[in-house]
């Protein structure tokens, strides 16, 4: 699509969905629209908005993420992908929760001082975000879990 869009406007968040998806032929066919129709969904100039519904379903059968990380964004927050692990639950809640108490005793002697240097925020984030999707990881294997 060459037309240019506002970085961060919703007709930019739809247009990566749409690239995102493989293209406008193919969101137009999982959407079972016209390929007019998706184009107009991504043209600034159209009023018209792709509905919640069509952001779902892309999102969901192509595994697109703009919307997602738009929406956590907006929400003050970051959009993290995770993988599910096929292994035992009761092992893996076991692992996480073993690294979640090291991270978080390495996090409290790092603060103990009141003095974190950039270095050590830096490298301290890494393991936050690294425990972070750890624990995520674990939620969506039991939503999974939830679903039969």
């Amino acid at each position: 699509m060459t037309k240019q869009r506002d970085y961060g406007t919703t007709k930019d968040i739809v247009t990566r969905l749409v690239d995102e998806a493989g293209g406008v032929k193919r969101a137009a066919f999982l959407l079972e629209r016209a390929v007019s129709r998706v184009y107009e969904l991504c043209d600034p100039a159209c009023p018209d908005q792709m509905s919640y519904d069509f952001v779902r379903k892309l999102s969901e059968f192509c595994g697109s993420t703009a919307a997602a990380e738009d929406l956590a964004a907006l929400a003050g927050g970051a959009f993290m992908p995770i993988t599910i692990d096929d292994g035992d639950l009761s092992r893996i809640a076991a692992d996480k929760a073993h690294e979640h108490g090291r991270v978080t005793t390495q996090l409290f002697v790092a603060l103990g001082d009141g003095k974190v240097t950039p270095d050590e925020a830096r490298e301290l984030l890494k393991q936050v975000d690294s425990e972070l999707r750890a624990l995520m990881a674990l939620r969506a294997k039991l939503v999974s879990l939830t679903k039969g």
